[in-house]
């Protein structure tokens, strides 16, 4: 298998057992909408650490660090989804 579909499906795989989390309130001053604050989608990093970096530095992921989970970027989450819905995996996003 070529590490191109390897890359591919890890990140459907990172998509697939991520979970959304709140970000603290007192880490940023603002919210984002009327009392709303961002959420941030994570999964736990037990994949290839050569392919987490290579997803973080094409931007889709950001694993780096000592952290035990990585976040999604906005452009990681979109590729991840339309990598799903190519292989016929529907995800229900209305949550």
């Amino acid at each position: 298998m070529d590490r191109h579909t390897i890359k591919d499906l890890t990140l459907m795989l990172m998509y697939l057992t991520s979970w959304e989390e709140s970000l603290v309130p007192g880490i940023r001053k603002k919210p984002d909408r009327a009392g709303i604050y961002p959420k941030a989608r994570l999964c736990w990093k037990g994949y290839d650490f050569d392919i987490l970096n290579e997803l973080t530095d094409e931007g889709l992921v950001n694993a780096g660090g000592r952290s035990k989970s990585a976040s999604f970027n906005a452009e990681g989450e979109a590729k991840a989804l339309e990598l799903l819905n190519a292989y016929g995996i529907e995800i229900d996003t209305s949550e």
